[in-house]
This record gives C-alpha cells, structure tokens and sequence, in this order.
C-alpha cells in the first residue's frame, strides 16, 4: 500500500474579488498527482476534481491546518498567523491588483516584507509554486506541542498588532 500525497491546505480568503490564478495552479499541481489539495475557494469557482469549500470556520481552518503537510495562502495577516502558529512556515501567493485579484498592493508589499524576514516563503508563478511546496512537504509542520516559543513569532505578532491598531 502507498502512502498518500502530501496535503496541501490552501487559502483565498473571503475577498470578493476572484483569485483564479492560485486556484488554476492549485488545479494543475493537483493533477500532477504529486499533491492532494483542499482549497478554501470564497468567490473563486473551482474547477472539477479539485476539493475545497468556500468557506471554513474557525475549528475547520485549525483542523485543514493540523493535517496539512504544507500550506499556500493569500497575502492576508490573519491566515498567515494561523498557519504560523500551527508551525508551518507558509507559501504566499499575494494578491495582484493589476489582476484584478485585489483593490491596491498591500498583499504584494506585505508579503515581500514577510518574505524577506523568513516568516514566509513567496510564489510568484507557478514553477515557484511547485518548488516551495516540495520544499515544504520535507520539512513539514511542528505539532504545537513541539513548537518552542519563537522570538520572531513574538516580533511578527507585535508588527500586526501594530499595524491593526493604526
């Protein structure tokens, strides 16, 4: 018996605005069949044969976030943090205004300044994709009882404490 794929956990959010660019290379990396995926969809229709539901709540996020080998996410604080503090270190696809996928740049100015600092790694195109989701399925996710209490997760919850306040 073979063991299954890797589970890849991906996010859009719940912006109106369509991602169709992260939820056709999800697709494609699906079919591939080097990865089983769920993605949480919001306005994004999905394809045939790829899983997800729009939405989850609080308990089905942190349950898609313990069983996944590897998450993907939009550029959004809020679902960044909770895979941080389930131990991934996410793969960020921001947004793209120029796209359509969002009303100005913050994701895509968040995300290189998260980026930057190792709190997460970024894709820009689907060859990136592949390549920081195989990278994350090796390394995995500390369950959180193995997690030690990490001063850059310390810093990082400050900033977005910070920036919420503003």
């Amino acid at each position: 018996m073979s063991a299954q794929p890797p589970l890849v956990a991906v996010f859009l959010g719940t912006d109106h605005h369509r991602f169709d660019r992260l939820v056709h290379w999800s697709a494609e990396l699906h079919l591939e069949g080097r990865f089983r995926f769920h993605v949480q969809h919001g306005a994004t229709p999905l394809p045939p044969g790829l899983p997800g539901r729009a939405m989850l709540g609080a308990d089905g996020i942190a349950r898609l976030l313990d069983a996944a080998d590897a998450v993907v996410t939009h550029g959004g604080p809020g679902t960044i943090m909770d895979a941080r503090d389930r131990g991934h270190v996410p793969v960020v696809v921001p947004r793209d205004p120029r796209l359509g996928e969002h009303v100005d740049d913050h994701q895509l100015r968040f995300a290189r300044f998260l980026g930057g600092r190792g709190v997460v790694t970024t894709a820009n195109d689907l060859h990136q994709l592949r390549a920081r989701l195989h990278l994350a399925a090796l390394v995995g996710h500390a369950p959180p009882q193995d997690r030690p209490a990490s001063p850059a997760m310390a810093r990082f919850e400050a900033m977005i404490d910070e920036l919420v306040r503003r």
